[in-house]
């Protein structure tokens, strides 16, 4: 709700500078006459396209912005996941190249334990068939005692190195079926990592590529309505000006016993009720746009002109409801909004008093609530200043 207020103040904000400058070319004392009824009518038509376009285009501004505000947070964020992903792919391929380098081993050592359990093969047979006719063999062919215990001590030692080689060979086939599984196991592991590291790296360019294409999608909106705003705001300006050229044509003086800037302090309120500041329905950030006051009623819901002018604007703005802008001469001018019905119309002569239309009423309290403001040449007034003190 409050977005929806901001946003029409900043329309009522569009529309002044239009008003004053095709009003006010003229004294305080005359107003051009309100006829070209056709020219008006497409004015208002532009104007109401052109308003349209310039929230869409705002709307379209502020969700940019929402995101430019984390831009530098999100270039950050971005060169991370960048880095990630480059560390991700190193990590990648060392991985690949340590799964190469573990298989090239795996291979090898199915190599040497095959080797191994050929020779220990091969050398069981050989001592096999040795005991049972080598060893005999030497043993009876001895002549002496001496020559006994020199073979025997010859064939002992000949048995404890085929022991020993035996033993060797035991070992480094249970080394190398170790290593194997061991092998085995990391490979597995660094092939789960693998497919981990990259599913990550697929999420990551994922998440980037959406980020990019949502950024480009804001920009290309905005250029969209910019481009509308700009056809616009040229055809606008075309009608304005020959408006203007019909208008200094026929000029016509109201004779008037005042001028607003000399009521000062002694204007009446529109509303008879209690005054509640604009600014506590809105945050500090948001009050800029936003200088009127409420008046709450809790009977008479009439709302008057509070001096003599013109109605410039009379209509609807979304956030506002029904609104009335009327010009007081001098480029002063008064906007009431959030109405039940208006009462005048664009290009109306009120006086002070005149009903200009009905203030929205609460269905459960019965409270008549408008919101009021006073502005000059487009600058807004503090309302409390200008209205007579109750």
């Amino acid at each position: 709700m409050k977005k929806d207020t901001v946003h029409s103040l900043l329309k009522i904000v569009i529309i002044l500078p239009f008003i004053s400058s095709a009003s006010f070319m003229y004294p305080s004392d005359a107003m051009p006459n309100p006829k070209h009824t056709t020219s008006q009518d497409k004015i208002k038509e532009i104007e109401s396209k052109l308003s349209q376009e310039k929230q869409k285009h705002k709307a379209f501004s502020f969700q940019e912005k929402d995101i430019l505000a984390n831009l530098s947070e999100l270039e950050k964020e971005v060169a991370e996941k960048k880095q990630t992903i480059e560390e991700l792919r190193k990590k990648i391929r060392l991985s690949k190249i340590e799964i190469g380098k573990l298989e090239d081993r795996l291979a090898n050592l199915g190599k040497l334990l095959k080797d191994t359990e050929i020779r220990m093969a091969k050398r069981l047979v050989v001592l096999y068939k040795y005991v049972r006719r080598g060893y005999f063999r030497i043993l009876a062919n001895v002549n002496d005692l001496s020559q006994l215990w020199q073979r025997t001590k010859y064939l002992k030692a000949i048995m404890e190195q085929d022991q020993r080689m035996l033993s060797k060979l035991a070992d480094e086939e249970n080394r190398y079926r170790n290593e194997i599984t061991q092998i085995k196991e990391h490979l597995v592991e660094e092939e789960i990592k693998n497919k981990e590291e990259e599913k990550r790296l697929i999420s990551m360019r994922q998440y980037l590529e959406k980020r990019v294409i949502h950024l480009m999608k804001v920009h290309k909106e905005k250029k969209f309505y910019e481009k509308a705003i700009n056809e616009l705001q040229l055809a606008a300006l075309k009608l304005r000006k020959t408006l203007l050229n019909i208008e200094k044509k026929e000029v016509y003086n109201i004779s008037r016993p005042a001028r607003f800037a000399d009521s000062k302090g002694k204007l009446p309120f529109p509303l008879d009720g209690k005054v509640i500041r604009g600014d506590k329905f809105l945050d500090s950030k948001r009050q800029e746009f936003h200088k009127g006051i409420f008046i709450e009623g809790s009977s008479d819901n009439e709302i008057k002109a509070i001096f003599p002018g013109r109605v410039d604007f009379s209509g609807r703005l979304k956030g506002y409801g029904d609104i009335v802008i009327i010009n007081h001469g001098s480029r002063f001018f008064t906007i009431t909004a959030h109405l039940s019905q208006r009462k005048k119309e664009e290009g109306d002569l009120v006086e002070a008093g005149d009903v200009i239309g009905l203030a929205s009423q609460n269905n459960v309290s019965k409270v008549s609530r408008v919101y009021f403001e006073i502005r000059k040449e487009g600058k807004n007034l503090a309302p409390l200043g200008w209205l007579k003190t109750r």
